[in-house]
Formats: C-alpha cells, structure tokens, sequence
C-alpha cells in the first residue's frame, strides 16, 4: 500500500539542482586554478557565483525531494517545495472527492467525518507540461491509488464508515 507521487517537475528538478551544484563545484574549481596559475587575486570573486550555485543547487534538490504525496498504512501526507508537510489519516477521512477544475496542484479533496474538506494541493506541473497545456494534468491515477489505499484501509477494519 506504500506509494509515494512526484510531478514531473520534482523529477526534472533531481536531475537540474545537482547539475547546478556541479557547476558551482566547477567554478570555484575554476577560480582557484585560475588564481594560482595567473597569480592574480582577482579571479577568487569566481567564488561568489559558486557559492551561490552550490546553494541554489541544494535547495531546488531539497525542494524536489521534499514535494511529493505519501501514501501508506496510516493514511497519506503531502508537502510542496516550500510550506508545511500535512496529512489525512484514515480514520478521520469520510471520502475522496474528485477536485474542481483549473487548480493544477489539485488531486483531490479529502472530505472528513466532521465535515471539513481538505484540498490536497500536491503534485504541482508546470505551465509547460504537455498535459497541462492540452486542459490540465491528470491525477487520476493519484486519486485511483488515494481511493483504493481507503478501500483497503476499510477492508482491514471490517467495513467501518464505509464511503457514500
């Protein structure tokens, strides 16, 4: 039952914050061959960008490992690039609903038994998405493995608060 979902966005940024951080290894690399080999001082300003790459590197990885939706035996949780970490847990969920139109990080919404629903704003796909630009991303298949992780979960307990 263990599941987790990334956009297509967090799979990209694994791939571009390391890269970043390689050229901020390169350029201070750089800047200190250049340095030494030239003897001028001057070139040491090289290690101001690279700090700055090996920052921003870091936190797009941190960020694209942080956002994604988490799917276990206790419910599931989610987070963004930036923001709080939030979760459902099983026993306060009633159903998952199906999202409104337009919003693009919306899955789904998480109607609870004391009447609240929560928008899980999850999985963020940018405007350039093929998928996006041809009507919106399709969390289907998110909202298929929400609906028959509480289906199990309800399964185990003996059908209790069974989904409408």
């Amino acid at each position: 039952m263990d599941s987790t979902f990334r956009s297509a966005g967090s799979h990209v940024n694994v791939v571009v914050g390391p890269a970043v951080m390689l050229i901020g290894v390169g350029t201070a690399i750089t800047a200190v061959v250049l340095t030494l080999v030239l003897g001028e001082a001057g070139f040491l300003a090289l290690l101001i960008p690279a700090v700055l790459a090996l920052g921003g590197g870091a936190f797009v990885l941190w960020g694209a490992r942080r956002s994604r939706l988490r799917i276990d035996a206790a419910g599931f949780r989610w987070a963004g690039f930036v923001g709080a970490e939030q979760s459902v847990r099983w026993e306060q969920l009633q159903r998952i609903a199906p999202p409104t139109p337009g919003d693009r990080r919306l899955v789904a919404f998480a109607l609870l038994h004391d009447g609240t629903a929560v928008p899980v704003r999850a999985l963020w796909e940018p405007a350039t998405v093929p998928s996006v630009l041809s009507g919106g991303p399709d969390h289907s298949a998110v909202q298929h493995a929400l609906v028959t992780a509480h289906q199990q979960w309800l399964a185990a307990r003996g059908g209790e608060h069974t989904p409408r």
